[in-house]
């Protein structure tokens, strides 16, 4: 990414990667929410179902119960990766 808001190329790059797993199978379809610096993009992919007809959509709601907790982990090294947050910091 750029030093302001988003790289177009890395965007390109993401698409690339949500249609492969979505050719290969490997998913229905995919949403994705990329934000940096006030700027935000939102992508959708696919269907909703390997069998279905409704296309994926930006704002598809998903039941994803306790897979928050892996978000949550990426979202926690990001911010170790930018000095924001050192792992070895107090909770409270």
């Amino acid at each position: 990414m750029s030093g302001e808001g988003l790289s177009e190329a890395r965007l390109d790059r993401m698409r690339e990667v949500m249609a492969g797993h979505v050719e290969r199978g490997t998913v229905p379809g995919l949403v994705t929410l990329v934000s940096r610096r006030g700027e935000t993009r939102a992508e959708a992919i696919g269907m909703k179902a390997f069998d279905g007809a409704d296309p994926m959509r930006r704002d598809t709601i998903f039941r994803i119960a306790s897979v928050t907790k892996p978000i949550t982990a990426v979202a926690a090294m990001i911010l170790v990766e930018e000095c924001v947050l050192r792992l070895d910091d107090p909770v409270d």
